[in-house]
Order: structure tokens, then C-alpha cells, then sequence
């Protein structure tokens, strides 16, 4: 994910990296910080989306949010994650 950041902002894209270390307790109060200044959120994922949903949760679904997500475990790409930024923003 942070090399899809470096790249964004070699593209011109304004990206920010937020990475959870720990799910519990999740950082709700820090979600809803960031979603007052930013145009909306990708939650990058190895699975369905489990904390993409409680990121929309904590934002107050006041942003769009964006879920790159491969179950199984497949690594995903900063090339992905970028193709989304793109089509996002």
C-alpha cells in the first residue's frame, strides 16, 4: 500500500496511508478524524472486507469508500490500488 501511495503522488494524486496495526480496539475516533478531510477512503485488503465496513461505519458513511480486497490471501498490486485511486478520484 505504500508503494501505491509513492506512485499516486508521482501521478499527481493527493494519498495518505492510514495502517491499522491492531483491530481491537479499533480506532474509531481516529476514522472519523481523517473523514472530515479527505475525499474518501480504499481499504486495501486480503480478504472480503471485514475492516472496510467498519471503516465506512466509523466515517459515518460521509465519504466514499473503496474496497480493494482478494480473498484467499492473493497479493494485491500497487497497480490495483492505483487503477482504483484513478477511477475513485
Amino acid at each position: 500500500s505504500l508503494a501505491a501511495v509513492d506512485e499516486a503522488r508521482k501521478l499527481g494524486i493527493k494519498a495518505g496511508l492510514f495502517r491499522l496495526i491492531t483491530v481491537w480496539p479499533f480506532p474509531e475516533e481516529q476514522i472519523r478524524q481523517i473523514a472530515k478531510r479527505v475525499k474518501g477512503f480504499i481499504t486495501v485488503e486480503l480478504n472480503l472486507g471485514q475492516i472496510h465496513y467498519e471503516v465506512q461505519r466509523c466515517a459515518g458513511y460521509r465519504v466514499p469508500s473503496y474496497l480493494v480486497g482478494h480473498p484467499g490471501g492473493t497479493i494485491i498490486s500497487p497497480d490495483e490500488v492505483i487503477k482504483v485511486l484513478k477511477e475513485a478520484f
